[in-house]
């Protein structure tokens, strides 16, 4: 059987085989189920309580198509085989069938609100929880799958996703309309509800836009029944953050209906007054800024890259069913890939959301993002921040060098009104981004922590008065993945300059003593935040929690630094980092309990269930964006740079190089 599988990969790595039956034979030779495998043991339980371009060719960090898939790899390809047309966030059954919810590390903790209140299991919250986490998937877990896939040769698989969800932009254009399935008709913040920025443009106002690959785009009226033609244009508006398979949603625990969400009462939500019989629906309609840069811009793009071995004027443009095909000239909109086309749909809405100092705002007003904000509207993200300056100079330097935008001005030389488009405002975006992170409010006002240490805040919000950074010594002040993306990001180099020496490996020293997770002095990772609650003025360390995916993000940012430093001749401080580095990865690597990887080859969001204070949950099952960045770790691909970059490579840790033949060669 083996061989057989060997000889039907390695036709598909060719082209020959179609897309099904490769996910076929995925799914009848990947072994999810292992009856022995202990989720709770004891302890497990007791814890509880900007260069040049790279030149055309084949990207060196790709992955050799000619082996077997490692089971990482193999895990994120079966979580598309199950006729949804698009991969989940989360599995949350266990390799050894049980369900989740059903176990003592969930019912013990329970459902809890956003403030740590009890939740009846049978309440909105507990049950929106499950529901999404089932059947939900968070746009930016897509971008790291996306990338992940495409590293093994199987940018075919993420363009069906692509082509059949993102640039239709809808998960179902029937919805249940005559007995349909049910998808989610539109999954854009298009709407009337959602406003835009300073000056509140409304979603339906925004620059209007061709959706990507040549698709059509089915509308919705008043009361939410799909038009019967379709369209090719369209406000350039956000993405939900969350989408899913279908409106209707089942809970694991309470099935298809709920009291709880019964309208008038208990639940008071005045856009679901037809909801009188509790029918347990998808509610996630939040358009956050730092999923769409990485869903429409960074994915795509990294994918695209790899498809066509960096010569994006190589294949055919539009739909692949088009006669006569298109081919890519870049002469016009409709001549330039897919994923670039995607990326400039949805820059109208992230340029309604700059700010005056620069950043991006979090969220369009009326998002109700969770924990509610009565300002979300004003709302800034650091993460987001980063996010889209990465995305954004991915999209600026396509379009730089194949579309005659100055890399300078961002002037345009296309004739095309989208490119042009484009261009400009790409470039005006990251000069404000540029204008933003060169503040001295990028770091924490001095005496917030003590021993003068400094970090990247969360974020704030800016108004008419300025730009006000949520203080580190309150609640949810220190975000981990600001400290290891902006690093990432933004670089040693920078940072440095503008601060001091040694700031970005002081930063992390300080992210590593509040929310670095060890095993007696071991580093083994870190988790999302620190203990710092409104009884105490100065931050308290949280060590308990550990995250694979933020684990991956700050190995990732060690290497890069790592490297920087080293070419800055800091020895001291290079070796430091990629000590850092390995000693994460190799235990961040090991198998379930003593690290984060279950024996199917994904790897755990977290350690133990935990409530992100930035409005989701963690919970110890198997991630798709933790599993993702484990393939982006294995080969060395630092997603934050097209093409991959070149950080320093680590040693692939004993208990991996065990599992699978691709582990025995030496990292890129």
């Amino acid at each position: 059987m083996r061989a057989a599988v060997l000889t039907l990969l390695l036709a598909a790595s060719g082209g020959v085989t179609c897309i099904t039956e490769v996910l076929e034979t995925n799914r009848a030779g990947h072994k999810r189920f292992y009856p022995d495998f202990v989720y709770e043991t004891e302890e497990a339980v007791a814890r509880l309580h900007k260069g040049d371009p790279p030149t055309p060719g084949r990207n060196p960090h790709a992955g050799n198509t000619s082996l077997p898939y490692p089971d990482n790899l193999q895990w994120l390809l079966s979580i598309f085989n199950r006729g949804w047309g698009l991969p989940s966030s989360y599995i949350d059954i266990l390799p050894n069938g049980q369900v989740y919810w059903a176990t003592k590390t969930y019912l013990d903790i329970g459902a809890f609100d956003e403030y740590g209140d009890h939740e009846p299991l049978d309440g909105i919250i507990a049950i929106q929880e499950r529901a999404l986490t089932r059947y939900g998937l968070n746009l930016y877990d897509a971008a790291v799958w996306e990338i992940a896939v495409s590293l093994w040769g199987r940018w075919d698989v993420a363009q069906v996703y692509e082509r059949n969800v993102l640039y239709p932009s809808t998960t179902g254009p029937a919805g249940t309309k005559d007995g349909m399935p049910g998808g989610i008709v539109n999954i854009r913040a298009d709407a009337d509800d959602f406003q835009y920025g300073v000056t509140k443009v409304s979603g339906s106002a925004l620059k209007t836009v061709t959706y990507a690959g040549n698709v059509t785009h089915f509308t919705q009226d008043a009361n939410g029944d799909p038009s019967k033609t379709g369209v090719k244009e369209g406000p350039g508006a956000l993405y939900y953050r969350m989408i899913g398979p279908r409106y209707q949603m089942v809970d694991p625990l309470n099935g298809h209906f709920a009291g709880a969400w019964k309208y008038p009462w208990p639940n008071y939500d005045e856009t679901t007054k037809w909801n009188t019989y509790g029918l347990i629906h998808f509610n996630d309609w939040k358009p956050i800024t730092g999923e769409n840069v990485w869903s429409a811009m960074m994915g795509p793009i990294q994918s695209l890259g790899l498809s066509t071995n960096n010569n994006m004027s190589a294949g055919l443009c539009g739909a692949p069913q088009r006669r006569p095909a298109l081919p890519c000239t870049w002469e016009d909109y409709e001549h330039i890939p897919a994923a670039i086309q995607q990326g400039i749909t949805v820059l109208p809405g992230l340029e309604a959301l700059q700010s005056i100092p620069g950043s991006l705002y979090h969220c369009p007003w009326g998002s109700k993002i969770f924990p509610p904000d009565p300002e979300e509207g004003e709302n800034v993200s650091n993460e987001n921040n980063f996010s889209a300056y990465a995305s954004l100079t991915m999209l600026y330097e396509v379009l730089v060098n194949y579309t005659g935008c100055s890399s300078s001005s961002g002037v345009s030389s296309s004739s095309d009104p989208l490119l042009a488009y484009g261009c400009t405002t790409t470039k005006k975006l990251l000069d404000g981004l540029d204008k933003f992170f060169d503040d001295a409010s990028i770091l924490s006002t001095k005496g917030q922590m003590p021993d003068g240490m400094q970090v990247v805040p969360q974020g704030g919000h800016i108004n008419g008065s300025g730009y006000f950074p949520v203080p580190i010594n309150s609640v949810a002040g220190l975000a981990v993945d600001c400290q290891t993306w902006g690093l990432s990001v933004l670089g040693m180099k920078r940072m440095d300059t503008n601060w001091g020496a040694g700031t970005s490996y002081k930063i992390w020293q300080a992210a590593k003593k509040y929310a670095g997770f060890y095993k007696g002095s071991v580093l083994a990772g870190v988790g999302y935040t620190d203990l710092t609650n409104l009884n105490t003025s100065q931050p308290v360390p949280q060590n308990d929690i550990w995250s694979a995916e933020w684990t991956f993000g700050a190995i990732n940012m060690c290497q890069k630094l790592a490297q920087e430093y080293k070419a800055a001749g800091n020895d001291p401080y290079y070796n430091a980092l990629m000590h850092d580095a390995q000693s994460m990865y190799n235990e961040v690597t090991k198998m379930w309990p003593e690290g984060l990887r279950f024996p199917d080859g994904s790897y755990v969001y977290a350690n133990r269930r935990f409530f992100i204070p930035w409005g989701w949950f963690s919970n110890p099952i198997s991630s798709t964006c933790s599993t993702g960045w484990s393939v982006m770790m294995d080969l060395n691909f630092n997603p934050f740079e097209y093409w991959g970059g070149n950080k320093p490579p680590l040693v692939t840790p004993p208990h991996l190089v065990k599992t699978h033949t691709f582990y025995k060669r030496p990292m890129h």
